[in-house]
């Protein structure tokens, strides 16, 4: 039976992260439960999972009895938060304790709940790969690239299965290996890529993998961006899965130890993991639907194109969300007529010096991207009414050469 103290806020901390695998509506049951065990005397090990993704992190615990669990996840994690905040540096520690009739009872002082389980055996296993073949990237830039491209993916249509997750492939460019995502929905793309030090192995397993490209689900990349405090993360990928581990203190000298295969002395370097299928089916090639023609250019300030398109959006029709860019000398023209509702525009201060030209575009789109966007202006390139419009962040008047980042955000214009 499973018994332990552990501080409030570390375990409704854990408890938060495994709560996007848990199925709340499933037609298993089993799946609104999460599993709970102990690894060791000093940490507790949570796993959730919906048979898609699958979330496991660590707590550090003080274990007086071994055990596995499995209770309702959502009422756990409601049942944690209620107790009261500490007051001091040092916390409150809560106590969880079960019983021969599967009782699970979390106390604190005169505070307590009761909670019924479900055979822990009856859990599904959480599948589990061990592989030296597995490689490191930085946290931030890996948030980073995520939240450039994710919204650009497709609704969860089954006739676009392809469409609804990110595309990471590794890519050569210069004799330097970039890691890039890619996302569309057949209206817009998003493309983000980061120069990486790819040191493992070469031309056999997760690097042929990832040189064809694989195609991961939105879900578990939005549950990726729930996490922070992590350093590094390591990724592994098989055939048919793709394992991220966060973790804020990887080994500081010595050979390179997979994640995976660390035991139960190494728990404090393993921080949370995310398991996901990986999309099967063949991602677009979107390296067709990017312009490479000499196109017209703008440089905006992105703030103020921002602000701009969401006043103005404020009006747009609510199913199209369409906004019409007249571009002319040095200025810029946002504007959309409702016939039910009304119209607005407003004017910008840009650099251009091109032909006028006048585009339509879906607002929501556009604000979609610009959102992320850190530079102070951006590029805008487009060519006519009917090519891709372009945006990439714009970080000097000579642009040129490797970027150690590098995002681009392909629109297809609306018809007039």
């Amino acid at each position: 039976m499973l018994n332990f103290k552990i501080k409030k806020e570390s375990f409704l901390n854990c408890l938060f992260i495994v709560q996007g695998a848990s199925e709340r509506k499933g037609t298993l049951p089993i799946l609104s439960n999460l599993l709970i065990e102990n690894i060791g005397k000093d940490f507790i090990k949570i796993s959730a999972t919906d048979l898609e993704i699958s979330i496991i992190t660590y707590c550090k615990a003080e274990v007086t009895s071994e055990g596995k669990v499995a209770v309702n996840s959502k009422k756990t994690y409601g049942v944690v938060r209620e107790f009261p905040e500490s007051k001091n540096e040092n916390g409150i520690f809560i106590s969880f304790k079960e019983n021969d009739s599967g009782i699970i009872t979390i106390s604190y002082k005169k505070t307590v709940f009761k909670l019924t389980t479900v055979p822990a055996i009856d859990y599904p296993t959480i599948v589990d790969f061990k592989s030296e073949d597995n490689f490191n990237i930085d946290f931030k830039i890996l948030k980073k690239l995520i939240n450039n491209v994710i919204f650009s993916t497709a609704a969860n249509e089954e006739t676009k299965r392809n469409l609804t997750g990110v595309y990471f492939v590794l890519v050569n460019l210069n004799g330097k290996d970039y890691f890039r995502l890619v996302a569309t929905d057949g209206h817009r793309l998003a493309l983000a890529q980061a120069e990486i030090i790819y040191s493992s192995k070469t031309n056999e397993g997760i690097y042929d993998l990832l040189k064809n490209g694989v195609i991961i689900p939105k879900k578990v990349l939005a549950e990726i961006l729930k996490l922070d405090k992590s350093d590094s993360v390591n990724i592994l990928i098989n055939s048919n899965n793709i394992f991220f581990n966060f973790t804020a203190q990887l080994p500081a000298s010595g050979p390179s130890k997979p994640l995976k295969d660390l035991d139960s002395a190494d728990i404090p370097i393993r921080g949370t993991e995310l398991i996901s299928r990986l999309i099967d089916g063949k991602f677009p090639d979107y390296q067709t639907v990017i312009p490479k023609d000499n196109y017209k250019t703008s440089i905006i300030n992105t703030k103020n194109f921002f602000n701009s398109i969401k006043r103005v959006s404020l009006l747009a029709e609510e199913k199209s969300h369409s906004i019409e860019l007249s571009f002319s000398d040095n200025n810029l023209l946002i504007k959309t007529v409702n016939t039910s509702v009304g119209e607005a525009s407003d004017e910008l201060d840009i650099k251009y010096s091109g032909e006028p030209i006048s585009i339509k575009l879906n607002s929501r789109y556009i604000m979609d991207f610009i959102f992320n966007i850190t530079e102070e202006n951006i590029k805008v390139k487009f060519n006519t009414i009917y090519t891709p419009f372009v945006i990439e962040p714009f970080t000097g008047d000579n642009e040129s050469g490797d970027k150690i980042m590098e995002i681009i955000g392909v629109f297809m214009p609306m018809r007039y």
